[in-house]
């Protein structure tokens, strides 16, 4: 028995050392070893930093960053990265001045809070700073930094600087914050923003472990606006940067980078951030980011040049071929006037794609669509030649809008990436012209062809309906304006060549339901819309907020004193028009589905005018346009008597 006794305590002894031995810390070393905790390094290279420079760090995805909208100074751009949304510096009500971090304090903080508030939509500098310290995570900025610190600025203009090790003043770290344990040398704290040569920067991306982000930007000069190189390491980066703002390969926004660090720490943007999570994709293509930069430094600066000054210039001409002969060639001068200006847009397009130097530019967009309507006058009856320029000029926009807006941003006309507006889709300028191009357009196809009454209409809904979807759908377009245009037009010419013109109020209407289904359409499909942020995610304050904020906006559009000379000629050409419609409707009766057409061009042009940003702009473009068609109904009418 006290053998048994014994081997039973022995037999007990061993299960327990057996278990004690499951138990102990060895079993616990043998699990998965625990991953670095999140980190967010926002590293300031050098200004003059090239995106051929950022190949030599590790691992990192590459692109430009635009950084403000219009010709914006450093501290702005940091104060938009701070808030992570933006506003035109024209919109505020005074210039941003002396803002710069003083220790652990911003000089002139209140007076950018309060500039702030004039823009038309949310704004709120220090947003990020704020929001990472609400979910318990430190922000701190280097002394060497600069105005770089004021990216993680807090809403009260407070600075927190790092350990001195890490170039700050203190030694510790906070208690009660995350980020207590060192995963960088020197940096213990969840977002740090530094500065540093680009030799230490690659020393840097070499030493980066599981769980760090680090984002490389170029330091932005005092006082432009120009592009600046970015590239980023981290979990999922590889390849070309891009972003869901641009939806061009290799461009993000410097609103885009708030809501990449709050993304890395799980934390969703607030919905004043009009940013969104940078990702990245596809092989770098150096040759391509350094062409697009070269691009969108040039398409607002050749307006002038590749535009305007064809554009004068035919009208001279034209007026001296008149002068010169007496009238004799005042009417072949005058179409050919009005199709080289249609196909301009077309044309422009065409040099998108080419991207040639200034001069060639220049040629190109003042010889081609002269070339190109001397050929359709040749060969073509009146109204096919005006129908056919019309059409070479909207389709390839529209072709563009489906494949994803690969040349519109680069074109001369096109929406200016360069200012840092719109990065895809048409702008206002895109937005009147071919609106007033498709009805125009239609109504000399339908006139050719001898179609009236309600096939007319029906072709007239039919077409406004697709250029609705193209140039105003999320997917496409993504213009807001173009969803409301488009049908005023489309619905007020049906209106017209049914006999019925009090309908034409139904445009009204159906501009409303086109914005209500481009909205659903954009919610449902994913594309992240200004319009559908701006009312259905409340950045822009809500949608009497936004109503307000656009019809201020398209005020000020109508005095903002570079616009006022146009503007004005512009006013005195339609009151001229208005003096003399009685003369204006003798060209326009043998022609009534064109004539619905031009009308319909005329609401849409009053309904843009009244409901865009840039009213004056669908004024001074409008009458352009229908002025020169008018010219060409009268040359139909007295010479061909049709």
């Amino acid at each position: 028995m006290p053998g048994l006794k014994i081997a039973g305590r022995g037999a007990g002894l061993a299960v327990l050392a057996l278990l004690c031995l499951l138990m102990s810390p060895i079993g616990t070393a043998s699990a998965a070893p625990e991953t670095s905790p999140p980190q967010v390094m926002i590293v300031v290279l050098p200004e003059g930093t090239t995106p051929n420079d950022l190949t030599d760090l590790d691992h990192t995805a590459i692109g430009l960053m635009n950084p403000g909208l219009g010709d914006v100074s450093a501290q702005q751009t940091w104060l938009d990265v701070s808030q992570g949304a933006r506003a035109f510096d024209t919109v505020y009500d005074k210039a941003l001045d002396k803002l710069y971090p003083s220790g652990g304090s911003t000089v002139g903080w209140e007076k950018a809070v309060d500039r702030a508030k004039s823009a038309e939509n949310t704004l709120i500098p220090g947003l990020l700073a704020t929001d990472l310290a609400r979910h318990g995570i430190r922000a701190v900025a280097a002394e060497s930094a600069g105005a770089a610190a004021l990216a993680v600025a807090d809403r009260d203009g407070e600075i927190r600087r790092p350990p001195i090790a890490c170039g700050g003043p203190r030694s510790m770290v906070e208690p009660g914050t995350r980020g207590a344990e060192a995963t960088i040398p020197g940096c213990p704290d969840p977002v740090t923003v530094l500065s540093m040569p680009l030799v230490e920067a690659r020393e840097l991306a070499e030493r980066r472990r599981e769980g760090q982000l680090m984002i490389f930007v170029e330091r932005p000069p005092a006082d432009s606006g120009d592009q600046l190189a970015i590239a980023i390491a981290g979990p999922g980066f590889d390849g070309m940067l891009q972003s869901p703002s641009t939806r061009t390969d290799g461009y993000v926004l410097s609103t885009d980078i708030a809501p990449t660090v709050l993304h890395l720490f799980g934390i969703k943007a607030p919905k004043a951030m009009t940013g969104l999570p940078i990702e990245s994709g596809g092989e770098v293509d150096l040759e391509g980011l350094n062409s697009l930069e070269g691009r969108y430094e040039q398409v607002g600066k050749r307006r002038g040049a590749a535009l305007a000054i064809p554009l004068l210039l035919w009208i001279a001409l034209t007026g001296l071929v008149c002068l010169i002969s007496r009238g004799l060639y005042a009417r072949p001068a005058l179409r050919l006037l009005c199709l080289s200006t249609v196909l301009l847009p077309a044309v422009l397009l065409l040099t998108a794609a080419l991207s040639p130097s200034l001069g060639v530019e220049r040629t190109i967009a003042t010889l081609l669509p002269v070339l190109i309507a001397a050929g359709l006058m040749r060969f073509l009856s009146a109204p096919m030649s005006l129908a056919v320029a019309c059409g070479l000029t909207v389709i390839p926009y529209g072709i563009d809008m489906l494949a994803g807006s690969v040349l519109t941003p680069r074109a001369v006309i096109g929406p200016n990436p360069g200012l840092g507006a719109r990065f895809y889709g048409i702008g206002n300028e895109l937005e009147s012209t071919l609106m007033i191009l498709t009805s125009v357009g239609t109504g000399a196809a339908l006139t050719q062809f001898k179609v009236a009454g309600r096939r007319a209409a029906i072709v007239f809904l039919v077409v406004g309906l697709v250029a609705t979807v193209v140039f105003a759908a999320g997917r496409f377009g993504a213009d807001v304006g173009a969803a409301i245009v488009f049908p005023v037009a489309a619905v007020v010419a049906a209106a017209i060549v049914v006999g019925r013109p009090r309908l034409a109020w139904a445009g009204l209407a159906a501009a409303l339901v086109a914005l209500a289904l481009v909205a659903l359409a954009d919610v449902i499909s994913g594309s992240e819309t200004h319009f559908v942020r701006s009312i259905v995610g409340g950045s822009g304050g809500g949608p009497i907020d936004v109503v307000g904020h656009r019809l201020d906006a398209t005020l000020e559009s109508f005095t903002r004193v570079s616009r006022v000379p146009v503007t004005v000629a512009a006013l005195i050409a339609i009151g001229l028009g208005v003096w003399k419609r009685d003369r204006i409707r003798s060209w326009l009766g043998p022609l009534p589905v064109l004539a619905a057409g031009v009308q319909a061009a005329a609401a849409g042009s009053l309904v843009g005018a009244l409901t865009n940003d840039s009213g004056a702009l669908f004024i001074q473009v409008g009458t352009l346009y229908l002025a020169l068609v008018l010219g060409f109904a009268w040359t139909m009418t007295r010479r061909d008597g049709s």
